[in-house]
C-alpha cells in the first residue's frame, strides 16, 4: 500500500519541481538599458537576456546571458557598432566606468564594473572593456577587451589583452597612462601575490616587469613572517633580478 501511495504522488511532485522552474526561470525578463555617461565620446545601449530572479542571483541590480551591445557617438541616432555577446555580466548600479567621468578611479578588490572606457593602448583614442562572465582569478571579473582601430574607426577584440583578465588575473588590468604601462594582479591564497607590467607594442602586450611577494611563517605559532619580495625588471635586452626580505607581524598581512 505504501508503494501505491508513493507512485500516485510522484508525478504531482514532478509537477510542482516543473512549475517552479518555469516560474523561475519566467522572473527572468529581458532588459534594455542606457549607458550615456561613461564617455566622453560614446553611449551604449544595451538588451541582456535576463535580469532579476536568475538562477545564479536572485538581485535585480544583476542581468546575464545573451546580450547586444549598440555603440552611439554622442549625439547620433543610429549606432555605427553592434557588438553581440554570448554572455554579458551587468551590474546596473556600477554599470560602467571611465576615468574622466567617474568620482573615484578604479581599484583592485573594489567595485566591478560592466563596461570600462580607457586608453589601454595609449594611443589617445579611448577604448572599451565589456565584462563577459567571471572568469578571472578566485571567481572574478573577466572581460572581452576592444581597442578602437582608427584606419577602420571601429573596436576591435584584442585577444591578447582579453586573456589577461582570465584566470589567474584578478579582474581588468590597470593603465598608467604616464608610464604607457599596464598593471596586471594574481595572487595564490593568502600569502603569495604577483604584479606583472605590460608595455603595449602595435597592440600586443610585452612584458617589462614582474614583483612577487610571499610571506612564510617561520614555525608554528610564529606572531612574524619573512615576507620575501622579488622583482624581475627588464633592462635593455636582458632581465636583472632583486630579492629583498623583511620580517613583519603576521596581523599586519591578514
Amino acid at each position: 500500500m505504501k508503494m501505491k501511495s508513493h507512485r500516485r504522488r510522484a508525478p504531482l511532485l514532478l509537477l510542482l519541481l516543473t512549475a517552479s522552474l518555469l516560474t523561475a526561470v519566467s522572473a527572468r525578463a529581458e532588459e534594455t538599458l542606457r549607458v550615456e555617461n561613461a564617455s566622453r565620446k560614446y553611449a551604449l545601449e544595451v538588451k541582456v537576456a535576463g535580469c532579476g530572479g536568475a538562477e545564479r542571483s536572485d538581485d535585480d541590480n544583476n542581468c546575464d546571458g545573451p546580450a547586444r551591445v549598440q555603440i552611439y557617438r554622442k549625439g547620433a541616432k543610429t549606432p555605427f557598432q553592434v557588438l553581440r555577446l554570448g554572455n554579458l555580466q551587468l551590474y546596473k548600479d556600477t554599470a560602467a566606468y571611465g576615468p574622466a567621468t567617474s568620482e573615484k578611479p578604479r581599484g583592485l578588490y573594489a567595485e566591478e564594473y560592466t563596461f570600462v572606457f580607457e586608453d589601454f593602448d595609449f594611443d589617445g583614442e579611448e577604448d572599451l572593456a565589456v565584462c563577459n562572465g567571471r572568469d578571472g582569478g578566485y571567481g572574478g571579473p573577466s572581460y572581452n577587451v576592444y581597442l578602437f582601430d582608427r584606419r577602420s574607426k571601429r573596436f576591435v577584440e584584442n585577444r591578447r589583452l582579453s586573456e589577461l583578465t582570465d584566470a589567474p588575473y584578478l579582474g581588468l588590468f590597470f593603465p598608467d597612462p604616464k608610464r604607457k604601462r599596464l598593471t596586471v594582479h594574481s595572487k595564490s591564497g593568502c600569502c603569495y601575490h604577483e604584479t606583472q607590467v605590460y608595455r603595449v607594442v602595435r597592440g600586443r602586450p610585452v612584458l617589462v616587469e614582474k614583483v612577487t611577494e610571499e610571506a612564510r611563517g617561520e614555525g608554528e605559532g610564529d606572531d612574524d613572517l619573512i615576507v620575501t619580495t622579488t622583482t624581475t625588471r627588464r633592462v635593455g635586452r636582458r632581465w636583472v633580478v632583486r630579492t629583498k626580505r623583511e620580517r613583519v607581524k603576521r596581523e599586519n598581512r591578514e
